[in-house]
């Protein structure tokens, strides 16, 4: 191919590697396969030198592809995606196996509509139509073409062209029984085709990553036309269908979201004719908030929206007794023996809550959550508003009872409570107090976190390196903080806990973590030799970690790390596994010239592959460290 020295390209260097780091490896084997299924068509190049073409999906997207700063590829694209999808991915690859068979690629227009598509200022607003804007001259060579007709003409072409394409007949079908008045067919077959797509699959055969999500674009449309119409509460109808179909269609799915986001590109139309039916106003919001309840896939995200706009306090005042209807009928959870946390009735509360805020009833809203706290043990909701009212003695009282009625039974909430009344200690400045409260926190759960907070609390009361050499007692050998010798803190009012009896003492996983944190890699080491061989590769810290956190004190330590996780992951025969394999590779591969030892390194990859040259991706892979190109280049 003879390059044009006016369109530089940055193209034809990329590795496999170089692909899977900007896009990963499960997007890029999709685009992978709609380059080989030949959905890329009209492939050009910029003067600038970025990449344009068409990909067809679910439906015709306009792509374009732009190398960044750092050398990797950056991809903008008309698909709910938008940025860094299949489609960049398949425009990339289509561009490399054509430079590498000799293929020309064009050079666009300056008026090329894809750009424009792209960079018009309302394609955020409409990015599944606007692929289909027609620019300005080609409009006009339409409307001239059809100025010339005769009446009986056109007439003709639109039945051709209905004939080629049957949605044009339905359309005007449906345009005919709208201005009539007749809307009863056009809602029988809405219905139908509501019914229809629901029977489809979504996402196929997610193992080869090959399949396509439905396409509800017709359906949306047609809604749209509906509602244009005047005819709100039939929208709103077939609407309530909608719903229930995609949920149980995207139940069933096996994608990435696409399905969701298909169902969920036609609930601003459902919002709308919300919005002009003739419900009350209140029986509006008390639909929009159903929807938003029983919605488990952000499928009706776009009705919380409309939750948030401006309603008359009188709907939020009637939406609001009724919302506390529900709340009183709600069954008890905390009158079950095994006291099940009910998460919907907590959900129904909070927008109980929602509605007294805008109807003006502020006042009841701390006693029902006191009422909800005892039912329920939703004690921190409580806590949260009485904090917010710096009504401190009250939450503490809570707080306390709270953690006695709760016990071991939900620790996250009673970590919650602890964590709210040290807030408390720390406003008011008892900062001894807040410091013992740490150090409890530290013992019940152990980790790097609640290291660094024991350190910046206790080194606020100056006994921070008492406390440390404590701490790591305490994980060496289970010895409690307050049980040693010289223990500088006070009570702090909370029942202390006792030595987790299920850890292992030393902890040595907390050990390493800590000394990760403190930058000592000897440490590291010391405990990492000393973990016990059953919970290798299971449980802790990573080896990838801790060979990242060693590379500069005992660089073999840490390559030999690397090579025996990339050497299990090749084991696997899996594609995903030798992608993951590459990156502890390419960890390694660093260290070894960072230590001047290339040939070292070259004859391992070299063994690497003498070992496993029958495993063609694998070797692509292997390609890809050694910074070698898709393209191969010709001579």
């Amino acid at each position: 191919m003879t390059k044009n020295r006016s369109r530089p390209d940055r193209f034809s260097d990329l590795t496999w590697t170089d692909i899977e780091e900007w896009a990963g490896g499960r997007i890029v084997s999709r685009g992978k396969s709609y380059q080989q299924q030949g959905r890329v068509s009209d492939l050009a190049m910029t003067e600038d030198g970025s990449l344009v073409a068409w990909v067809d999906g679910t439906e015709r997207y306009a792509t374009r592809v732009v190398m960044d700063e750092d050398g990797l590829p950056d991809s903008t694209c008309t698909c709910p995606y938008e940025l860094d999808c299949k489609h960049g991915v398949a425009v990339v690859i289509e561009y490399l196996k054509r430079v590498e068979n000799n293929q020309r690629v064009p050079q666009s227009k300056q008026d090329d509509d894809r750009l424009a598509l792209l960079g018009g200022e309302d394609w955020d607003d409409e990015p599944a139509e606007a692929e289909y804007a027609m620019s300005e001259d080609f409009r006009q060579d339409v409307d001239d073409f059809l100025n010339g007709k005769t009446k009986a003409q056109l007439i003709e072409l639109i039945h051709e062209l209905a004939q080629q394409y049957p949605g044009l007949a339905r359309d005007l079908s449906d345009r005919k029984q709208l201005i009539s008045g007749d809307t009863k067919a056009l809602v029988a077959r809405l219905r139908q085709e509501i019914c229809n797509i629901g029977d489809e699959p979504g996402w196929q055969n997610y193992w080869q990553n090959e399949g396509f999500p439905p396409d509800y674009s017709g359906i949306r449309k047609k809604l749209e036309t509906l509602l244009e119409a005047g005819h709100a509460d039939e929208v709103l109808t077939l609407g309530q269908e909608l719903v229930t179909t995609g949920t149980l269609q995207v139940e069933q799915s096996h994608d990435e979201g696409e399905t969701a986001m298909e169902v969920a590109a036609c609930m601003p139309v459902i919002v709308e004719a919300l919005d002009r039916s003739s419900l009350g106003p209140a029986d509006k919001l008390a639909w929009a908030l159903d929807a938003v309840l029983e919605d488990e896939y952000e499928i009706c995200e776009t009705f919380a929206e409309y939750l948030g706009r401006r309603h008359s306090e009188s709907a939020w005042h009637t939406l609001a007794d009724e919302l506390l209807a529900r709340v009183k009928r709600s069954k008890d959870a905390k009158n079950n023996t095994d006291f099940i946390r009910d998460y919907k009735r907590d959900e129904l509360c909070n927008w109980a809550i929602h509605a007294l805020e805008r109807a003006g009833r502020e006042a009841e809203i701390i006693p029902l959550c006191e009422t909800e706290a005892c039912k329920t043990g939703s004690y921190a909701r409580l806590v949260e508003l009485l904090f917010q009212e710096r009504r401190f003695q009250d939450a503490e009282r809570w707080i306390i009872s709270g953690i006695r009625d709760l016990g071991g039974k939900w620790p996250g909430i009673t970590a919650g409570l602890r964590d709210k009344l040290r807030e408390i200690r720390t406003v008011e400045k008892d900062w001894p107090v807040v410091a013992a409260m740490q150090v409890e926190e530290f013992v019940r759960r152990p980790s790097q976190k609640t290291f660094t907070e024991c350190k910046k609390a206790c080194s606020r009361v100056k006994v921070w390196p008492n406390s440390r050499e404590s701490l790591l007692r305490y994980l060496e050998n289970g010895d409690l903080p307050w049980e040693q010798e010289d223990w500088p803190l006070p009570e702090s009012g909370l029942d202390r806990p006792d030595a987790d009896q299920r850890n292992r003492f030393p902890s040595i996983d907390d050990l390493i973590d800590i000394a990760i944190f403190e930058k000592k890699p000897d440490q590291v080491l010391r405990w990492y030799d000393q973990r016990p061989k059953d919970r290798f590769g299971r449980y802790g810290v990573s080896e990838d970690t801790i060979a990242t956190a060693v590379q500069a004190y005992a660089p073999d330590r840490a390559v030999t790390f690397w090579k025996n996780m990339a050497e299990q992951l090749i084991a696997q025969v899996k594609p995903s596994a030798y992608q993951e394999a590459a990156k502890y590779l390419r960890k390694a591969g660093k260290v070894m010239s960072r230590e001047e030892r290339p040939a070292e390194w070259e004859s391992y990859l070299k063994e690497l592959r003498k070992q496993h040259f029958r495993k063609r991706r694998l070797m692509e892979i292997l390609d890809g460290l050694d910074g070698k190109p898709i393209v191969k280049k010709r001579r």
